[in-house]
């Protein structure tokens, strides 16, 4: 009885208004088991929290607004919204979201408006046409897949804490990130690390968060891969170093799919450092270019960093960057001459570099070729 009385009064509040949207003063609460659908609007002035049971929004035509001064809070949430759901205020799921067409939508570069998911929420039926449009987080999993996109396209992000999970927000841009329209500033593709050839320049996603995590970015025909890249071998996950200011090569642990769909996992790095990411692509591997060890410590073996390359293309650069991407040694006309010690970092010039992985390049510019791999410094 307590459920039905709840329910006549909320439609007596929607008829008495006589207006787009159904406005919230009071206490609203579903209980159990309760069922409740909107055709309008929600303008939520008042508590609309501690939820249970299904709500949805419903239309065949126009778009729908939730609005007001207090974020509402949903258990199931469900969206059937010709014109989109579109969100002023952000909006709580403790338990699922069922998409079944339209997306919900907010604007994309205000973060203070976003699809919360509570640490056991999930969703399903998100697609091209479903999804949501704009902001969306996660608070409490430390496994999750963003189910964004922008228009008629969904473009999801996953993202998989090492050490979490903390609260992350996401967003997807079909945006030149050079140019971006929805930033005041820009985050210039030339600015990147040694390994990369280029950066995607059509998209990239906003995330968010703290902690140690992996993400794994999807891609699909119309991302152009086949134009930028011969095989996804050469596709990995780029970065924004928000102190750096420039991208960085986050690595490719995982590819599946192929150069029309498919996605690509990143190796586990610190988010705290980064708040853009895209696709980055790798220079053409040469099937001569090879991984070293060396061991400069006088025992004659492996001492040199020596490439067989080198008689055939004399004139030749070699640069050798630490994990950190600062340029440890350079040597133009190189001539296998390279024995583990720094020629370029002030703090270690003149001195045997420490023990660990180093990324090189052999730049041959004459005949455009460039190898490029790591060296595994053991002393």
């Amino acid at each position: 009885m307590r459920k039905g009385l709840f329910i006549v009064l909320f439609l007596l509040v929607q008829v008495i208004l006589g207006q787009q949207a159904i406005h919230n003063f009071g206490n609203l609460q579903l209980h159990d088991k309760g069922l409740v659908g909107f055709h309008t609007g929600l303008v939520n002035d008042g508590s609309f929290d501690e939820n249970l049971g299904l709500i949805g929004f419903y239309h065949d035509e126009e778009s729908l607004l939730i609005s007001g001064a207090f974020s509402p809070s949903f258990y199931d949430f469900e969206t059937a919204v010709e014109g989109d759901l579109h969100l002023d205020v952000p909006i709580n799921i403790d338990n699922s979201i069922n998409f079944i067409y339209g997306n919900i939508k907010s604007t994309r570069y205000n973060k203070n408006v976003y699809v919360r998911m509570s640490e056991n929420a999930f969703y399903e039926g998100e697609v091209d046409m479903a999804k949501i449009d704009g902001q969306a987080a996660v608070d409490g999993q430390k496994v999750f897949s963003f189910p964004v996109g922008v228009k008629n396209t969904l473009r999801p992000l996953a993202i998989k804490f090492i050490d979490g999970p903390f609260l992350a927000k996401c967003a997807y841009f079909d945006e030149n990130p050079d140019f971006p329209q929805s930033f005041t500033k820009g985050f210039d593709t030339s600015l990147r690390d040694v390994s990369l050839a280029s950066i995607h320049t059509d998209e990239f996603w906003n995330m968010t968060t703290s902690g140690m995590l992996q993400v794994t970015l999807n891609w699909d025909s119309d991302a152009g891969m086949i134009s930028k890249v011969g095989k996804i071998e050469g596709i990995t996950v780029a970065g924004w170093n928000k102190k750096e200011k420039q991208w960085f090569n986050l690595g490719a642990i995982e590819h599946d799919g192929t150069i029309d769909r498919g996605w690509v996992r990143s190796e586990t790095f610190n988010a705290n450092d980064f708040e853009m990411f895209t696709f980055g692509f790798l220079f053409h591997q040469n099937s001569s270019a090879n991984n070293y060890a060396m061991s400069p410590n006088g025992d004659g073996s492996n001492e040199y960093l020596t490439f067989k390359v080198i008689d055939k293309y004399p004139s030749n650069k070699l640069m050798i960057f630490n994990r950190e991407g600062r340029l440890v040694y350079e040597k133009s006309d190189y001539k296998n001459e390279f024995n583990g010690t720094s020629n370029k970092n002030s703090g270690q010039r003149g001195k045997v570099l420490p023990e660990g992985v180093y990324f090189y390049v052999l730049d041959i510019k004459k005949h455009n070729l460039k190898y490029q791999g790591y060296i595994y410094l053991v002393l």
